[in-house]
């Protein structure tokens, strides 16, 4: 048998992930596995084979009928000058009002008319990162979240992948534990 020496740092920071890989849920996922962060970007689609949503030169996103008539109501409340000699409910019921008479081609025009183009749409998971631990992803999304579109921690089998095997045997070994299958 064979001996390696490493820093008492080295050896905590060890433990500790073990500990943790020993001590988490697998969601019944048989190891090894590993923690990624899973990304959600819309990419452009073929017209009909996605969703339509309403985007702007500064990146708004109108994306449901709600969202549409909220933005179109707050453009209302701060823009109209006829609303101005208006206490704050009043221009709110007006601007509900002028919107509510508007139909869906208006409504469309209006957008068209205010840096909206309309475009087609679908979503793409993107997998980034590993992690032995799902307390490591998430302090790292934590901290980092600003470098990730819709960040979300993401259990992967790491699928007859020996290397990972080896690694995640000696991790939970090293605590007294053992591989989970």
């Amino acid at each position: 048998m064979k001996t390696i020496e490493i820093t008492d740092e080295m050896y905590s920071a060890l433990m500790e992930i073990s500990q943790g890989m020993n001590s988490q849920d697998h969601h019944g996922t048989r190891m090894p596995y590993i923690w990624q962060i899973e990304t959600t970007e819309d990419i452009a689609a073929y017209e009909g084979c996605g969703i339509s949503i309403w985007v702007d030169s500064e990146g708004v996103e109108l994306r449901t009928d709600e969202e549409i008539k909220e933005h179109i109501i707050n453009y209302i409340c701060e823009n109209d000058e006829d609303l101005f000699v208006l206490d704050t409910k009043s221009v709110l019921e007006k601007s509900e009002s002028i919107f509510n008479e508007m139909d869906e081609d208006d409504i469309d025009a209006w957008l068209e008319g205010h840096d909206f183009r309309k475009v087609e749409v679908t979503t793409a998971h993107k997998y980034e990162n590993a992690f032995f631990t799902l307390e490591a992803c998430k302090l790292h999304i934590e901290s980092n979240n600003y470098h990730y579109k819709k960040p979300r921690p993401y259990l992967n089998h790491a699928f007859r992948n020996p290397e990972m095997e080896t690694i995640s045997t000696f991790l939970c070994e090293l605590s007294g534990g053992k591989l989970h299958t």
